[in-house]
């Protein structure tokens, strides 16, 4: 059914994942007249680790109920399942959810607030005039005086309208497994990330209600990810003999180029403005950092095509994390079995990455105690018997 629509939108939002929800709430509840679109109907699949970590779940500020699958009170650091470390993180550091449902949740938190949704609606192109921007979209022209895109990391927005050289990713893989029965209770409520699930990158295993989300990043990229999966889960008894198993891959965007996030009244969000940090590939707080930055900009200067307050709270608040993860990257990545051996297994040391899985720890701080700390890390670290802690 085309749109027909003449009136003029406040905000109009591309993409209904986190970060479009979550700000179109937020600016709701400033009360501006808001508008999601999105080329998918809802709830819909969307492939992701589905690991949030507290300082997300702190940021949306409520409880998710039936949309978390597993609280995760542990981490376990280990290289190749041969030599590994239990951090117990209380109080509960993180948690697995669904994508599918997890996204849903939010929109309709949003549609509660009097945001409209318009589904299975695609972003076809936008033209700016003097006080607003009229979008085509697969349904027809909507206009509105800003246009926010929150439409991931292959955004059709920034494509179009900022080059389709913006941003840079590097490929994921992971699995959906589902265990034979028992295996996840005996597993519990910890995520496991592996050093040495694939060269020059790690792998992880988070348990959901029903299976194990599985998966295997480099920072660096790679060729030949499902070999890599498969070397990896082969190294696990808790994966062996699945019932069912599906493979997805996805892309995760790691840089800006130009640190462009703003045009005229366009804006970028999230995964489309490239806001993934490049150690654990992580994307999901960076998104709803974003969308909270883009309303507290949007509250102290309006609706303003010229106003840049976006562009400087990234470029002070989330930008230097961001920078800081991708030299922690290097560090850990470059040589993962020495790093692993003279880091990760150092008690001092571990807490503060354990603590960059929780989001306790920031990526500045941890990198600038790891530096400090060097001397203590000469030393390579023995770690305890794995057997206690793997299935």
């Amino acid at each position: 059914m085309a749109i027909d629509d003449s009136a003029v939108s406040d905000v109009l939002i591309v993409g209904a994942g986190p970060a479009g929800s979550h700000l179109a709430y937020l600016l709701a509840q400033q009360g501006l007249r808001v508008t999601i679109i999105d080329k998918q109907a809802f709830p819909r699949a969307k492939v992701c680790g589905g690991g949030l970590s507290r300082k997300a779940m702190d940021l949306l500020g409520f409880e998710l109920g039936a949309a978390m699958h597993q609280p995760i009170a542990g981490a376990i650091l280990t290289y190749g399942n041969r030599d590994a470390v239990l951090k117990e993180m209380q109080p509960m550091a993180a948690c697995t959810v669904v994508r599918s449902e997890f996204d849903k949740m939010l929109l309709d938190r949003a549609c509660a607030k009097g945001v409209r949704f318009c589904p299975e609606t695609a972003f076809v192109d936008a033209v700016e005039s003097t006080d607003r921007i009229s979008v085509t979209t697969s349904r027809g022209v909507l206009h509105s005086r800003l246009l926010l895109a929150a439409d991931g990391a292959a955004s059709a927005v920034r494509n179009r309208l900022f080059g389709k050289d913006l941003v840079s990713y590097v490929p994921a893989l992971e699995a959906l497994v589902w265990p034979e029965e028992g295996v996840l209770e005996r597993f519990g409520q910890r995520a496991l990330f592996d050093f040495d699930g694939m060269p020059h990158g790690y792998g992880w295993i988070f348990p959901k209600r029903d299976h194990f989300n599985i998966g295997v990043y480099s920072p660096f990229g790679g060729a030949a990810l499902r070999q890599h999966l498969d070397r990896f889960s082969a190294a696990y008894a808790s994966l062996q003999r699945p019932r069912k198993i599906e493979y997805q891959g996805y892309i995760i965007p790691l840089a800006n180029r130009r640190r462009q996030f703003q045009r005229g009244r366009v804006w970028l969000l999230g995964d489309a403005a490239g806001l993934a940090e490049a150690l654990f590939g992580e994307g999901i707080y960076f998104a709803l950092k974003s969308a909270t930055l883009a309303a507290r900009a949007i509250a102290a200067d309006g609706l303003r095509a010229d106003s840049m307050a976006y562009s400087r709270l990234l470029r002070r608040e989330l930008l230097p994390e961001l920078r800081a993860a991708n030299w922690m990257a290097q560090l850990v990545y470059r040589f993962p079995k020495l790093t692993f051996s003279h880091l990760v297994l150092n008690q001092r040391i571990n807490q503060d990455f354990a603590g960059l899985i929780s989001g306790q720890m920031g990526y500045r701080r941890c990198l600038l105690k790891t530096v400090l700390g060097f001397p203590r890390w000469l030393m390579p670290s023995k770690a305890p018997d794995p057997d206690s802690l793997l299935a």
